[in-house]
C-alpha cells in the first residue's frame, strides 16, 4: 500500500454503552474535514423515517470500485466515524455513512437507553443497502460494522444482499450480551424479540466475512468471533492486542489505520472476485 497524506483531526471517544446513547449534534462534517461527500436523505421501508447519510466519495485518481455502508454501534452518530471513512476515501473506498433513526439529524425515535437494540435499526440498514443499489455505481458493495452495527448487519442481511461482510465486535449472542452486561457492569438491558432468532440468523450468513477481535475484549470476544469464521471457508478473522473498537488504533502503521485497511485490502483481493 502507497503512503498516502492522512487529513489530521480530533477523534470523538467510541463510547461502550451496551445500551443506546444517540447523540443529535454532529461535532465534525465531511466538508470541514476536506473530504468529497453529498448529503442525501433516505425514506426508510417501513415509510416511518427518513434517514441522514453522507457519502464520502474517493478520489477518481484512486477510486477501487467498491463501496462501503458503514454501519455503526450504539452510541453517538455518525460524525464520530469521519476518521475511519477518511482514512478509507484516501485509499479508493467510497463510504456511506448513515444515522439510525433517533440518531444525528436522522427523524427521531423514542428510545430507550438500556436496550441494547431495535429491530426498527435493521430496517434503517436494509432501506440504506436497497438505496444504495439503486442510486450508487460500483463494483463491488459492502458493509463494515462495529459492535452494534454487526447485529444491525446479520439481520438485514436475512433479505437484503451485499457482497461482503467486515465486522469488529461482532455480535454472536445478544442474550450473553445482555448476561455478561449484568454479571461484569451489574446493569440490566432488555433485549427485542428477535434475540431469541438472533443465533439462527447468524448460521444463516453465507457471503464471505472479514473480523476483527480485540483479545481483551470480555464482551464481543475473540472465541465468539472464532465460531463465525469457523462456519464456512470464505471468512477471515485478524486479531489485535486491544480491547472493544480498538482495531483501527492498534493496527496502525505509518499512518492511523494503515494495517487495518491492508487487512481489508488483502481479504477483498482473496475473497471477492
Amino acid at each position: 500500500m502507497k503512503q498516502i497524506l492522512i487529513v489530521i483531526f480530533f477523534t470523538w471517544s467510541i463510547q461502550v454503552c451496551y445500551g443506546i446513547k444517540p447523540d443529535s449534534t454532529y461535532h465534525s462534517t465531511p466538508d470541514s474535514l476536506g473530504l468529497i461527500y453529498q448529503t442525501n436523505r433516505i425514506s426508510t421501508s417501513d415509510g416511518k423515517a427518513e434517514l441522514n447519510s453522507w457519502m464520502i466519495k474517493a478520489d477518481s485518481n484512486i477510486k477501487n470500485g467498491t463501496t462501503l455502508i458503514l454501519c455503526y454501534g450504539d452510541s453517538g452518530n455518525m460524525s464520530y466515524w469521519l476518521n475511519q471513512a477518511g482514512i478509507l476515501s484516501q485509499v479508493g473506498y467510497d463510504v456511506l455513512l448513515f444515522d439510525y433513526r433517533g440518531f444525528g439529524n436522522s427523524s427521531s425515535f423514542t428510545i430507550a437507553l438500556d436496550q441494547l437494540y431495535y429491530d426498527e435499526f435493521a430496517t434503517d440498514l436494509k432501506s440504506v443497502i436497497s438505496w444504495a443499489k439503486s442510486n450508487l455505481q460500483f463494483k463491488n458493495l459492502g458493509i463494515i460494522s462495529f459492535s452494534m452495527g454487526t447485529i444491525m448487519s446479520t439481520i438485514a442481511l436475512q433479505t437484503e444482499k451485499v457482497d461482503f461482510l467486515i465486522g469488529e465486535g461482532f455480535v454472536l449472542d445478544p442474550i450473553e450480551i445482555k448476561n455478561k452486561v449484568l454479571k461484569l457492569k451489574g446493569k440490566e438491558i432488555t433485549l427485542p424479540k428477535s434475540s431469541n432468532d438472533y443465533l439462527e440468523m447468524v448460521s444463516n450468513l453465507k457471503l464471505p466475512i472479514l473480523l476483527f477481535s480485540g483479545i481483551k475484549d470480555e464482551f464481543t470476544t475473540t472465541e465468539d468471533s472464532e465460531k463465525v469464521i469457523n462456519m464456512s471457508k470464505n471468512r477471515t478473522l485478524v486479531k489485535f492486542e486491544g480491547n472493544h473498537l480498538e482495531g483501527f488504533a492498534k493496527l496502525s502503521g505509518k499512518y492511523y489505520g494503515e494495517g487495518y485497511i491492508e487487512d481489508i485490502n488483502h481479504f477483498l483481493v482473496k475473497e471477492i472476485k
